[in-house]
């Protein structure tokens, strides 16, 4: 160490700062003079360029053309609303199931004030009860679960005819305990004092 320092002087020391100096400032400028035109063209590869490195605002808009993107890239979620043309259409699916039948009856009929079947439409019968004013009627199919409607009126049916004065028509299921009871209903007429009166009515049941 003794050895050293006699050659030790100020302008070892000057000259050795003068060079770290140098070589530190030059590496300094040359790293912020690098541009373009001093990178080789294919010398940055993806490998080279850290995740998240480059975001869109580093982008310049209008930069990006359909030549820089990949095809099949880019999914039906990547566009806005609106943005994509509607497909062709496409054939015609398998015919599906019949429907419900419509609102129209299939069984129907009108009844005159001594219980005679004047007119009816899958209907098997109608007949009077000894009670006046309660009338039975038959079909072939059980009827104990579908919706009936009847109301009080007259008719004119190949020349039978028969005028009614106002009343009501109420109309109840017999059951279905048996099968001659789910396929019968029960029809009892009433005026408009609410005693029971035999009087003609029209019905429909609806199955």
């Amino acid at each position: 160490m003794s050895k050293l320092r006699p050659r030790l002087t100020y302008a070892n020391v000057a000259s050795s700062l003068a060079l770290f100096l140098a070589v530190s400032g030059g590496t300094a400028v040359a790293a912020a003079t690098i541009g373009t035109n001093d990178i080789k063209k294919g010398a940055v590869t993806t490998s080279r360029i850290d995740d998240s490195a480059v975001t869109s605002k580093k982008i310049k808009n209008g930069t990006i053309t359909s030549a820089d993107v990949k095809n099949g890239s880019l999914k039906a979620v990547d566009f806005a609303e609106g943005q994509l043309p509607a497909g062709p259409q496409g054939p015609a699916g398998p015919q599906g199931p019949a429907g419900p039948a419509g609102g129209g009856s299939a069984i129907a009929g009108v009844v005159s004030s001594q219980g005679t079947l004047v007119y009816g439409k899958g209907v098997a019968g109608a007949s009077a009860t000894p009670t006046p004013g309660v009338y039975t009627l038959s079909f072939n199919q059980n009827v104990s679960q579908c919706p009936i409607v009847a109301t009080i009126g007259g008719y004119s049916l190949g020349g039978n005819q028969q005028s009614a004065e106002s009343g009501s028509a109420t109309v109840q299921p017999n059951g279905n305990q048996s099968q001659t009871a789910s396929q019968q209903l029960t029809v009892i007429t009433r005026n408009l004092a609410g005693v029971n009166s035999p009087l003609p009515f029209h019905f429909a049941v609806f199955c």
